[in-house]
């Protein structure tokens, strides 16, 4: 039950993050589920949060928000 627990936790403060850069809670959620991520081996935030791997991902969605272009 703990892993669950961690699991929405990181879940909750990447789509935080993700509202930042996409600009609303529905484009978020969408990007989170949908978006294949080509810098990630086009995995989506899900399932690297799924994986272990929200660190990274935040790291990702910090360095856009500050206006990274790759």
């Amino acid at each position: 039950m703990a892993e669950s627990s961690a699991i929405e936790k990181d879940t909750r403060a990447v789509l935080d993050a993700a509202l930042r850069v996409c600009g609303s809670r529905a484009q978020a959620r969408t990007w989170f589920h949908n978006e294949p991520l080509g810098v990630f081996d086009n995995q989506t935030a899900e399932q690297l949060v799924a994986t272990g791997r929200s660190e990274n991902l935040l790291r990702y969605l910090r360095s856009l928000e500050a206006g990274w272009l790759g």
